[in-house]
């Protein structure tokens, strides 16, 4: 599955959830601990193991994504990743091989997220410590060619605008690149 994604500041959170009340269906609110493996030896940049915790259950996820960033039209960069992801019953065995391997933990990620759906797309406004608030947008397509990805960009930047967001809002760094830039 390809997700298509676009990231936005928030500024005030209040009126952001308001906008979103007014327009999408609320989905769920949920907790997200990922921690992100990398080693200097295997091709793949980044593999991650993901804790997600709602109503008081966990679930655990083993993902890898293949990330890129492509540009609208218009010029607006958007995320464009083919995700793979399986759920796993218990990290410790995956997470002790990869240590015990030459990965390494290269970050380790909290995200609080309250969810909500429209029209096909995702909408999550996440408080992400120490970063603060952001909304996210996303659209899972089965394909990633040119046609799809422009028509999801379009979208997206519509959604954003519903939300009461402006393109100058939009958040290109990856929170990775955020938080080794705010921890350095």
């Amino acid at each position: 599955m390809n997700e298509i994604e676009l990231k936005a500041r928030v500024k005030d959170k209040a009126a952001v959830e308001k906008k979103l009340n007014s327009f999408a269906a609320f989905k769920h609110a949920v907790t997200r601990d990922d921690t992100y493996f990398k080693s200097p030896s295997v091709k793949a940049k980044k593999i991650r193991i993901r804790q997600e915790t709602e109503d008081g259950k966990v679930r655990w996820f083993l993902t890898y994504k293949k990330k890129e960033n492509k540009k609208s039209s218009d010029g607006t960069l958007t995320e464009v990743n083919e995700e793979l992801e399986t759920e796993i019953e218990d990290p410790k065995p995956i997470a002790t091989y990869f240590l015990d391997s030459d990965f390494t933990v290269d970050l380790t990620k909290h995200k609080e997220i309250l969810g909500w759906t429209f029209e096909g797309a995702n909408l999550e406004l996440c408080n992400v410590p120490p970063l603060g608030w952001f909304l996210e947008i996303e659209i899972l397509t089965e394909k990633n060619d040119d046609d799809a990805v422009q028509a999801a960009q379009k979208k997206l930047k519509e959604l954003l605008l519903k939300a009461g967001l402006t393109a100058d809002d939009i958040e290109e760094k990856y929170y990775s690149q955020l938080l080794k830039e705010y921890y350095k």
